[in-house]
Parts: C-alpha cells; structure tokens; sequence
C-alpha cells in the first residue's frame, strides 16, 4: 500500500472516499499481486504493466482500465469517451459496484492484462517511420 494513495483518499470527501476505498479493497482482492503507486495525483494499479486506476469525478469514482479498449465489446458498461486506449466505469454509489459488475470486470480485465503481457501486445501500435 502506498501512503500517498492513503492521503488522495482522506483528501476526497466522505462519499467518494468510501467509494474508493470499496475499490481499493476490490482491486486487492481480485488482483493480490497489484502494485499499488500514486502516479499522476491519482491511485494507478500495476499487474504486469499499468493496469487500471482510481479517479474521482463529479458525484463518484470512475475505475479506469488501461487496455479498457480490448475488452469494451464484453463489458459494455465501459466508457471510452475521447480517449483512445482507456475505458472506464463510472460508479456513483456503493451500489453501483455490484450492479455494473465491478469484481467480474476486474477478473477479466486482469487475465487479459496477464495474457497481453506475455503476447507481448504493445499498448499502441507504433508510428512508421518516415524513409529519410
């Protein structure tokens, strides 16, 4: 555990702070193995590269997947918005955890986490480069 992710959730008020530390205790509990680091002014989780992390939005908390893109088509409560790669779920009360099904999306995202690393799926594909 990282005592800086102890401050960013003290530092949040008394609903999202209970909604991440829910979350926390999630992703401990699905992944052991995760190494937890404050990256960004944020919690980010590493398992086998960088993983998934914690960031707090208007009313909530949004659990974001960095390969999130790669398993949007099965979990289809994921939001990529603009980004590219990312896709998240955002979650408004401890409720919510259970109705969008956030232990089963932990599984699955870090199995195929596990499964990219050792394939060795890069996380973007790499620019070509311009003949000179």
């Amino acid at each position: 555990m990282d005592a800086r992710v102890d401050q960013y959730i003290d530092g949040l008020d008394e609903h999202r702070a209970a909604l991440a530390t829910a979350l926390r205790q999630l992703v401990w509990q699905a992944v052991p193995q995760v190494d937890e680091r404050f990256s960004f002014k944020i919690p980010f989780y590493h398992y086998f590269g960088m993983f998934c992390y914690l960031n707090h939005i208007p009313d909530g908390m949004e659990l974001c997947f960095c390969r999130g893109k790669d398993i949007c088509m099965a979990f289809p409560q994921l939001e990529m918005g603009t980004r590219v790669m990312i896709a998240g779920v955002k979650l408004y009360s401890k409720a919510d955890i259970k109705r969008q099904e956030v232990p089963t999306l932990l599984l699955a995202a870090a199995e195929w986490q596990a499964q990219a690393w050792q394939e060795k799926k890069r996380f973007v594909k790499p620019a070509k480069r311009r003949k000179a």
